[in-house]
Parts: structure tokens; C-alpha cells; sequence
């Protein structure tokens, strides 16, 4: 267990911390930027972090984190080869990856970076033509993925900062959307904390 020590008037008081205040939940909020591609325009988009971390002592030293990411992009397409046939629509890409990195801290600063392989999953619809109708059918293309990021964080107390974190992205796959969108940069803002 970790401790901390604090001073009151010439007493001395130590807090022992337990399991619980080694596990983080980082979340952010930012912008998905795809890199360009000739067959498609795909639009910066909203990206969504969520994560939980764990760190077997409180800074300067190796951690472990399992995320959850959403990137959502319009996009337009200008080839008869991308995986839909629908020309104007939404691509979602969701990332399950988990992973090792290593976080420094400068007085209130931190800085981190991790590498974290898994699996990317595209979303997006196709048009079938039926005697009852148009259907719209959902189509998912699973891939491995990786995510690489570093990121800077502003300590406002022992166990909460406030989080700068960018990140790429890239999926390793030839089929469906991936052979037009394989890469994703991210720029997100969020927090991190503790449970107490």
C-alpha cells in the first residue's frame, strides 16, 4: 500500500491509501480526424474516450489500461468499390484495445505514453432494395487495431488531473471501409480520477 504524509500545527498524521486508489477512469471528449483517402471524404468527427487504469504505484512508473474509443465520421463517397452503396453517410469506428505505458510527473504535470494493441470495429450502412421497399442494414467490419498516444496531464489534486490526449490510431486490414480509412489522428480533452 501507498502512503502520504501531512503536517498539522507539530503533529504528524499518515494516510495509508488502499487498492481502490490505484484504479483511474479516464474519460475525454474531442475531435476524430481521419487521414485523407481519394475514394471517400470522411469528416472530422466526435471522438469518445473511456478507460480504466490501473497503476501499481501512484506516478513515475509503468500502468496498464483497458479503453473503450468511438470515433463517428461523415463521410461522402466517390468510388463504386467502398463497402456501401450508400453515397452520403455516417462511419462509426469503435477501438477495445488494452495496453502498457510509462507516466513521468514534473510537480502538477504529468506525462505519459502508451501503446495499446485490440480490436477496431467499422460500422456503417448499406441499402438492399426489396419488394416491400428500401432496408437499411447495419454492416460491421472487425480488425486488429492499435493505438498509440501521449498525453499531458495538470494535477488539481492527488488523484484528479485534467487530460490532454492525442492520439492515432490504425486498424490492419484490406477489406470493407478499411482499405479507404485504416488511420484515425484524435485530439481530446477529458479528466482522470479515482472512485474516492
Amino acid at each position: 500500500m501507498s502512503s502520504f504524509v501531512f503536517t498539522v500545527g507539530t503533529k504528524v498524521f499518515a494516510q495509508v491509501e488502499d487498492v481502490s486508489a490505484r484504479f483511474y477512469f479516464p474519460g475525454s471528449l474531442g475531435i476524430s480526424c481521419p487521414l485523407i483517402n481519394s475514394r471517400t471524404t470522411l469528416n472530422d468527427g466526435l471522438s469518445v474516450n473511456t478507460a480504466i487504469e490501473y497503476r501499481p504505484t501512484y506516478i513515475n512508473d509503468v500502468f496498464f489500461r483497458i479503453d473503450y474509443d468511438a470515433l463517428n465520421n461523415n463521410y461522402t463517397g466517390f468510388a463504386r468499390n467502398i463497402p456501401t452503396n450508400i453515397i452520403k453517410g455516417k462511419l462509426s469506428t469503435d477501438f477495445l484495445i488494452i495496453g502498457a505505458g510509462y507516466r513521468q510527473k514534473f510537480g502538477r504535470w504529468g506525462l505519459y505514453g502508451i501503446l495499446q494493441p485490440g480490436l477496431g470495429i467499422h460500422s456503417f450502412e448499406r441499402a438492399v432494395n426489396t419488394p416491400g421497399g428500401i432496408v437499411l442494414n447495419n454492416i460491421t467490419n472487425n480488425s486488429l487495431a492499435l493505438k498509440g498516444d501521449i498525453g499531458i496531464e495538470f494535477y488539481i489534486a492527488r488523484h484528479f488531473a485534467a487530460v490532454f490526449d492525442p492520439s492515432l490510431y490504425k486498424i490492419f486490414s484490406n477489406s470493407g471501409f478499411n482499405t479507404s480509412h485504416s488511420q484515425f489522428g484524435a485530439l481530446n480533452i477529458g479528466i482522470t480520477t479515482t472512485i474516492f
